[in-house]
C-alpha cells in the first residue's frame, strides 16, 4: 500500500537577500490581481510581460542568463523622467515585490531619505561612500550619474578562509527612479524578517551563508500569504480614473481557489 505524500514544508531564511529568487508571483499576482497591470500575450515564451493600466510602465521577467531577469520600466510621463530598475536571477522575489509595490501604489505621503533607510538600520558606511551589511554579504553604492548599485556576494565555502566570493545578484536603480522607490527597495534590504524557501532547491553556498530555522512550515502558508497580500494591495491600489482593460470588458480576472 502506498503511504500518502508528506505535506511540503518550507524553511525560514534570513537574511532575505541570500535566500535565493523564491517565487516570481510574489511579483507578478498582486501586479495583476490588486493593481490590474496586463499581462502581454508571449505564446511559448518562458517571458512574462506586465504592463500598467496607463501604458506608462512595465514589468519585465525574462530569464536570460546573460541579462537582468527583472526590469520595472517607467517610460516618463509629463514632466516625469523615465527610469529603471533591474534585478538579477538570485534576487529574493520579495526585494524585487518592494520596488514594484511602492511604484503601483504611488508611495506614502512621508518623504524617506534612502540613504537614511540604511544607517539607521546600523549598515557601515555614509551616503557619501556607499554603504555594507553587517554581514558584509551586501553592498549598496551610488555613482557619479546618481544610480544606485546593489551586489550581493558570498563565498563559495565559509569555512575557508581563502576561498573566492561569488556574485549572487546583482541590481541597479537608475538615478531618476522615485525616492520612494528606492526607500523601499533599501527597507526589504535590511528587514530582518526571514522569508519561505525550498531548502533542497537553495544553491549549496546560499545554504552555506544563509540562517535556516530549523522550525518548518508549510507550503500552503506561502500561499495564503500571497493572496493575503493581494487583497491588502488592492485596498490601496491608487483610486483614480483608468482606461477600460483593453479587449476584455467586464471580464474578472483569475482568482485563487480553495
Amino acid at each position: 500500500m502506498t503511504e500518502p505524500a508528506k505535506p511540503r514544508v518550507l524553511a525560514q531564511v534570513a537574511p532575505r537577500y541570500l535566500a535565493g529568487g523564491g517565487d516570481p508571483r510574489w511579483v507578478t499576482v498582486p501586479l495583476q490581481n490588486a493593481f490590474r497591470w496586463q499581462a502581454a500575450h508571449q505564446p511559448l515564451s518562458p517571458g512574462v510581460r506586465l504592463t500598467s493600466r496607463d501604458q506608462q510602465a512595465e514589468l519585465l521577467l525574462s530569464p536570460d542568463p546573460d541579462q537582468p531577469w527583472w526590469t520595472l520600466r517607467h517610460h516618463g510621463a509629463g514632466e516625469e523622467e523615465a527610469w529603471t530598475v533591474t534585478f538579477g536571477a538570485r534576487t529574493p522575489a520579495e526585494i524585487v515585490a518592494t520596488a514594484t509595490d511602492a511604484f503601483a501604489t504611488a508611495g506614502g505621503s512621508r518623504a524617506v531619505v534612502p540613504q537614511d533607510v540604511l544607517g539607521q538600520a546600523g549598515w557601515k558606511g555614509s551616503p557619501n561612500t556607499g554603504f555594507v551589511s553587517p554581514d558584509g554579504h551586501l553592498a549598496v553604492t551610488r555613482n557619479a550619474w546618481g544610480s544606485w548599485h546593489i551586489t550581493a556576494a558570498t563565498v563559495h565555502s565559509p569555512w575557508n578562509a581563502a576561498a573566492r566570493r561569488i556574485l549572487v545578484w546583482e541590481g541597479l536603480l537608475t538615478s531618476r527612479t522615485p525616492s520612494r522607490v528606492v526607500a523601499a527597495v533599501f527597507t526589504g534590504l535590511v528587514s530582518p524578517d526571514p522569508v519561505l524557501r525550498d531548502e533542497k532547491a537553495m544553491v549549496p553556498f546560499l545554504r552555506y551563508s544563509a540562517r535556516i530555522a530549523r522550525k518548518r512550515i508549510p507550503a500552503r502558508q506561502a500561499e495564503e500569504a500571497l493572496w493575503e497580500r493581494v487583497d491588502r494591495l488592492s485596498a490601496q491600489r491608487p483610486n483614480r480614473a483608468l482606461p477600460p482593460t483593453p479587449g476584455l470588458p467586464g471580464v474578472p480576472l483569475p482568482r485563487r481557489t480553495r
